[in-house]
């Protein structure tokens, strides 16, 4: 008889293979649903459970398919393997399990794996990733690791090491560095060991370390002082950025160590009547109060503190002024354009047209977002007065959303860009095959004639079980030109194994998107309802290996929201809502 901690640990691990096996089904991986269909007895017969279908179903499959199905590793053994448990499990050659992954820690210049089960070289992949300025060593290790999530990863000299599950079966450990790592791993029975070779990782004399009092200063951290001599210009030799002053069109920022595009964040509003242009930089600066900045032709420059561990720069103008950056090592560089650069006029000209508006200057981003206009084709979706259709409504907002993502310096990929209809469980494998780093699907709501001039309002959704009638409602809406080979009992097992990571860094969007709405479209309208961030079991976002949220623009339903809604400036309203909340999601969620 199991303890009542192995047998809950084996249930979690029941259910998330009946949740990788319907994710199989929806797919139309046969391959992986063989290999889920094996957990689902195993672990099954282990808890009890009647596996007879399950056996059934993996018989019609193997018979169906060409090649060999087995894994190279057979189930030989029905002792379950659980981390931390105390009975040795490295006899055992069932690393179909999950928890085969015993433990991940670092040690001197080494980080190493240990495993439950025996293993080879093939479960280990390794490549290298150059992301100018960045050198990446990526290490994919075939098994599953219960902790992924909060185990932290350090080596004296390394700028980062990253850990998380990648695939259900799959291992990502991730060595980062602006010197090109020279790394190489070893392998035995069972364990992997990673090793950097001393020599490429930094030395302490490269490393920033803040100095005791003003006056301790190792010489090693001192960045030249040439041009810093300025009057009145405020120099900090503790924190990391050393300095900020401005020269001509330019804001200079002078930092104490390497800074690297994750350390500072770009996002560009527009406040009422002004544009701001805003800069949230990583670390410390004790003289953000005395510091002021001011450039010809820029209304005002702001530097604060935000939060206990970064400064913002805002510079704000009563214009869309074009600004550019660079960051190089220790140093950021900001120029700011005049107007008559930020809008082309022609000179001397007969036939030729006025010059448009300069685009705004994209941000360096390493962010990918894929957006999913709901329905198209022979789908119209909801339909409201005057035969306002929600696919138009919906491609429409996603055009902009589009276009503003862009110009902010995302890579950014519309499931459709015309009206054409894409079957639901088709709509993520865009996301998934760009390794997309949000999934955003824009849909309009509706209600039936009686209630259409009572309901009204923009609600953002995140895939979880529905947990009241009206979520329910919506969803269903949704879901009707979504056809799947599930009976309702296997949906709703699906949906409530859902337990990962990337649903609260769904809900996390969902918040920060439903607020930049909210705020974009209010600047307008003072009267739109806010309906609320809210759970679902919408279809078109179960296969979505990101965060991925579903936004319900407004009630296509309601005769003054489909008036609304069906208007340009209305669809650039929310369209730049939500792409605010993209801004503020990043910002937060590096």
């Amino acid at each position: 008889m199991f303890a009542n901690g192995i047998i809950s640990d084996l249930m979690q691990q029941y259910r998330t293979a009946k949740m990788d096996y319907l994710k199989a089904l929806i797919e139309k991986d046969e391959q992986g649903k063989i290999n889920q269909l094996k957990k689902i007895i195993v672990l099954g017969e282990q808890l009890n459970k009647d596996v007879t279908p399950d056996k059934k179903k993996l018989e019609i499959l193997e018979a169906r398919g060409n090649k060999n199905p087995t894994p190279p590793r057979k189930l030989e053994s029905a002792t379950p393997i659980v981390q931390n448990s105390k009975s040795s499990s490295s006899s055992s050659s069932s690393n179909d399990l999950y928890y085969s992954i015993k433990s991940v820690y670092t040690s001197n210049n080494t980080v190493i794996v240990d495993f439950n089960v025996d293993i080879n070289e093939k479960d280990i992949r390794f490549f290298e990733l150059n992301q100018n300025p960045i050198h990446k060593d990526v290490f994919d290790i075939n098994g599953y690791f219960k902790d992924a999530g909060p185990t932290k990863l350090a080596i004296n000299g390394i700028d980062r090491i990253a850990i998380g599950q990648y695939k259900p079966d799959v291992l990502r450990i991730v060595l980062s560095d602006k010197k090109n790592l020279n790394t190489s791993y070893t392998v035995s029975k069972n364990q992997i060991i990673i090793s950097v070779n001393e020599a490429s990782i930094k030395k302490d004399e490269d490393i920033y370390t803040p100095s005791k009092t003003n006056n301790e200063v190792s010489k090693t951290n001192e960045v030249p002082a040439s041009n810093e001599n300025n009057a009145g210009q405020n120099i900090d030799l503790e924190n990391p950025i050393r300095s900020m002053e401005t020269q001509g069109d330019k804001i200079l920022v002078k930092f104490n160590k390497s800074y690297y595009k994750r350390d500072v964040q770009f996002v560009r509003y527009k406040n009422a009547s002004n544009y701001e242009n805003v800069f949230n930089i990583k670390g410390k600066y004790k003289y953000t109060g005395p510091t002021k900045l001011t450039i010809d032709g820029v209304d005002k420059i702001v530097v604060s503190d935000s939060g206990s561990n970064e400064v913002k720069i805002r510079i704000i103008n009563n214009y869309n002024q074009k600004v550019n950056y660079v960051l190089n090592d220790k140093e950021l560089t900001i120029t700011t354009f005049p107007k008559d650069q930020s809008s082309s006029k022609t000179k001397d000209t007969t036939n030729t047209k006025p010059a448009a508006v300069a685009a705004p200057q994209p941000r360096i981003m390493n962010k990918t977002i894929v957006i999913d206009p709901g329905h198209g084709g022979d789908d119209a979706g909801a339909v409201g007065p005057n035969k306002r259709y929600e696919k138009v409504i919906n491609l429409n907002v996603s055009k902009n959303l589009y276009s503003l993502l862009k110009q902010r310096g995302y890579k950014v990929y519309l499931t459709r860009s015309n009206d054409t209809f894409i079957k639901v469980m088709n709509r993520t494998v865009l996301a998934n095959e760009k390794n997309a780093d949000l999934f955003i699907s824009v849909h309009t709501n509706s209600v039936p004639k009686e209630k259409a001039h009572e309901i009204s309002g923009i609600e953002t959704f995140f895939l979880s079980p529905a947990r009241n009638e009206r979520a329910k409602r919506v969803a269903a809406l949704e879901n009707k030109s979504d056809i799947r080979e599930m009976s309702n009992s296997s949906k709703d097992v699906f949906l409530e194994s859902l337990n990962r990571p990337r649903i609260t860094a769904s809900h996390k969007l969902a918040i920060d998107v439903q607020a930049g709405i909210l705020q974009s479209t209010r600047s307008k309208y003072k009267d739109i309802n806010d309906s609320g961030v809210r759970e679902g079991p919408f279809w078109v976002l179960v296969g979505a290996q990101m965060p991925s949220i579903l936004v319900e623009l407004g009630y296509v339903s309601h005769p003054t929201e489909s008036k609304r809604l069906y208007d340009k400036s209305y669809q650039q309203l929310l369209a730049n809502g939500i792409a605010n909340g993209v801004d503020s999601y990043f910002s937060k969620n590096p």
